[in-house]
């Protein structure tokens, strides 16, 4: 089995290393080593993986003293492939596979971010090194193509998430549904269209009842707070925090809303899907290639608040829908987010 170094600036608590973690645990973490240059909230959850770990501090993308130390640590750990997240690792790992550490670097293009001329030429040179370059889903691979990488080195692979321990498909929905949002509270996220929409919903069909659970923290959480009093949603809208229990979080939720105006390939609908709850998801990024229109969630413009709370009421006073959804969603996670599928694809690269 290939020894295999992950390579992590910022340890987060999001889906870039819940990815690094799954893959670790997959091939088990006396297979794995990992480096990473800032410590965060998620860097307990490495500690427990009982994964190798080295701290190596990464400044920039041509930090040389990094890629030294980066070659130094393959060589000693005798790592065969080295796994990238996000542009400055990758650059670092080509700069330590060019001074001479002997061994195969793959890149997971997880964030889509603009890049200048200068970088998509530097994409160009840098990932001719690179053995492959993941892209999480199709959007993505159009778009390295635009930025440099060429289509040859790219290999596409969906996020996939375990198969939960019980699920129940939604029969019918409670006297007052949960609509449900996770993430982090920043703006791309799109928290704060959700509640505009919500606003909405509530003016234009009064006699719905409903309530909506914010989950997750971080930079925009004082400017929600404030938006949620300024439409007078505090009787609706209720932020829980980060919660660690998905199984609990998703099983109470009975539709969960997708707002980004920004994002990859996220993790959240697929994880709903396979708790079988109802996904509403905005047409961005890689949203679409999950949430497919009336087969397994619904689609809205990011923006638009008159068609979200539209939809929402649609769902909240159509049963026969929400059952159908709620079902056929699940099936199409079992043939395409399966955790399985995703291990074994990037196991195949690992050992070619």
């Amino acid at each position: 089995m290939a020894r295999v170094l992950y390579l992590l600036n910022f340890v987060g608590n999001g889906g870039t290393e819940k990815y690094v973690l799954d893959l670790i645990h997959s091939a088990g973490p006396e297979n794995c080593v990992f480096i990473y240059s800032e410590e965060g909230p998620g860097l307990d959850d490495f500690k427990r993986a009982n994964v190798k770990m080295y701290q190596v501090k990464m400044n920039g993308p041509f930090d040389f003293q990094a890629a030294k130390q980066i070659k130094q640590i393959i060589q000693m750990e005798q790592v065969d492939v080295v796994h990238a997240n996000f542009l400055r690792e990758n650059y670092l790992a080509i700069l330590a596979k060019l001074m001479g550490a002997g061994c195969k670097v793959i890149w997971t293009y997880h964030v889509n971010v603009p890049m200048n001329r200068i970088i998509r030429s530097l994409n160009k040179i840098m990932t001719t090194f690179n053995f492959k370059v993941i892209t999480v889903s199709q959007f993505m691979y159009e778009q390295l193509q635009q930025k440099g990488v060429s289509k040859n080195k790219l290999q596409l692979i969906y996020n996939g998430v375990s198969v939960p321990s019980q699920t129940y498909p939604i029969e019918s929905l409670g006297e007052v549904p949960v609509i449900s949002v996770i993430g982090r509270l920043r703006e791309e996220k799109g928290q704060s269209f959700l509640i505009k929409s919500l606003a909405y919903l509530k003016n234009s069909h009064p006699d719905l009842k409903w309530e909506c659970h914010i989950y997750g923290d971080g930079p925009q959480a004082d400017e929600l707070h404030l938006l949620v009093q300024e439409l007078d949603l505090e009787n609706f809208v209720y932020f829980k925090g980060f919660c660690a229990d998905k199984e609990i979080l998703y099983l109470q939720s009975d539709i969960i809303v997708v707002p980004s105006s920004n994002d990859a390939f996220p993790y959240v609908p697929i994880e709903a899907l396979s708790y079988s709850r109802v996904v509403v998801g905005t047409k961005i990024g890689g949203i679409p290639e999950i949430v497919k229109q009336e087969k397994s969630g619904l689609l809205v413009d990011y923006g638009n608040e008159e068609e979200l709370a539209n939809t929402l009421s649609n769902l909240l006073t159509d049963q026969k829908l929400v059952q159908r959804l709620s079902r056929d969603g699940r099936k199409y996670f079992d043939d395409h987010f399966t955790f399985e599928k995703m291990i074994d694809k990037t196991k195949a690269l690992y050992e070619h």
